[in-house]
């Protein structure tokens, strides 16, 4: 593993290829998902010729910019990487067009070739990762150029699996960009204002903190950051979905999954949450070494950050798909205000730890508006099931650390928590015994056609 310095120049190269990601988005991707449901079938590929020509466009502004802001030495965390710069914007430019050709993957529901295409990059970069390790050659740049070959690589599967839809998109003209433009401008407003919410702390760190200071935070993020892959996983199927509920005018099969989606993903990471307080030095200690053992706390912080996230996610998709596209604008208006002041704060108080307990307030503080404008649009989803599960999960965490050093009582704490949960939701109970008939009569037709 790189030492602390190293690995805090790493994380901060990271976050601002997402910065320069998320600056050329223009809303895009989201909006071309939207809008690529309602096209025929002779103006989709004109539509997606469109979005690879606007990301063409914002990818050189941004990175002219950024070159600039570079050079003039006035950002202090930009400072720290500039000798990694040429590594940094083709690490960007690859994202953002990965992340292009994803959303087309997404738009035609190919969630197969989809997750084909994120696993196969997975696989790529922590194999040429653990060679790295293996030859004791794992410096900054050598991890990064991983990073870019993996992000390539995957591209470059997508593009053979999805070939002859860029091929027709190829000999077809230019149109629907103002469109995209049009749907997807409230969107990228969200996505600037949501750098309040999600990354203003990863800035902060890195700006006030410093190279290995950000190393502890980023270690702290990396059990929820493989946790938001897995629910953006659900969430690329959650979107389309809720989008053809509300063309085909089914609002209230809409709201079913809405709360549905809701309650599973609640019971899925609280539980994780957890699991994770009574296991949390072995975990931290077995994945990244002893000398990351005092970022424990802050990683399970960070993951009641995704549970938190992931339910205004779910809420703020089902508001769009309803036509309420200024709806997360109004929310990351609000909260990213609050985000970066009480970050600024609690990290002079409380350090790195205090950035992730501001992004925990922040997130919940969305959720609540999310809901609140929800129902005063008349779209009121209905939550107690999942404050009952909140409620357990912050109940059985706060015993796991009144029992600390007492293994054996902190271990019974997960199935109790478990069952209550069971308990509290019979949807959940419902679902379960539903999955678990269909599985079973699977496998007996499986049995019987075998033995025939």
């Amino acid at each position: 593993m790189l030492e602390e310095e190293s690995l805090g120049v790493y994380f901060i190269a990271l976050i601002v290829a997402f910065l320069l990601k998320m600056m050329s988005d223009l809303g895009i991707d989201l909006a071309f998902v939207k809008l690529y449901q309602e096209q025929s079938e002779s103006e989709k590929p004109q539509l997606f010729k469109s979005a690879v020509a606007i990301r063409l466009l914002s990818c050189t502004i941004v990175s002219t910019l950024y070159i600039l802001v570079e050079r003039s030495g006035m950002v202090p965390f930009i400072n720290d990487i500039s000798h990694i710069t040429t590594l940094t914007l083709l690490l960007y430019w690859l994202h953002s067009f990965r992340e292009l050709i994803l959303r087309l993957l997404q738009a035609e529901q190919s969630f197969s070739v989809y997750a084909g295409v994120q696993v196969f990059a997975a696989v790529i970069k922590a194999t040429m990762i653990v060679a790295l390790t293996l030859i004791d050659y794992a410096t900054v740049e050598a991890v990064l150029i991983i990073e870019c070959f993996a992000f390539a690589v995957s591209i470059l599967f997508a593009i053979l699996k999805i070939r002859e839809t860029l091929l027709a998109s190829l000999k077809t003209r230019f149109t629907g960009a103002m469109t995209m433009l049009r749907f997807g401008y409230p969107l990228y407003l969200n996505a600037v204002l949501n750098l309040g919410n999600e990354k203003a702390s990863h800035y902060i760190v890195a700006g006030l903190g410093g190279p290995v200071t950000m190393a502890f935070f980023g270690i702290a993020e990396k059990l929820s950051e493989a946790g938001t892959r897995l629910f953006e996983a659900f969430a690329n199927v959650y979107y389309p979905s809720q989008a053809e509920n509300f063309a085909n005018s089914q609002v209230e099969k809409a709201k079913a999954l809405a709360e549905n989606s809701m309650l599973w993903v609640t019971f899925v990471i609280a539980s994780a949450i957890v699991g994770f307080a009574i296991l949390r030095e072995l975990v931290m200690a077995i994945l990244f070494g002893d000398v990351y053992l005092s970022a424990a706390n802050a990683a399970a912080m960070f993951i009641a950050v995704l549970l938190f996230r992931s339910l205004q996610t779910l809420m703020g998709y089902f508001g769009v798909t309803a036509g309420h596209k200024f709806l997360p604008v109004k929310v990351s208006l609000v909260s990213s205000v609050f985000n970066i002041i009480l970050c600024l704060i609690l990290f002079k108080s409380y350090g790195y730890e205090g950035a992730v307990a501001a992004l925990v307030i922040t997130q919940i503080l969305m959720n609540f508006l999310y809901h609140f404008w929800l129902s005063k649009a008349g779209l009121k989803l209905s939550v107690l099931p999942v404050l009952k599960l909140l409620v357990s999960c912050i109940l059985a965490v706060t015993l796991v650390y009144l029992l600390n050093g007492q293994l054996l009582l902190t271990l019974m704490v997960f199935p109790i928590f478990v069952g209550t949960c069971l308990l509290l939701a019979p949807t959940l109970r419902n679902d379960i015994s539903t999955m678990s008939e269909k599985a079973m009569t699977q496998l007996s037709a499986r049995q019987k056609k075998a033995s025939t």
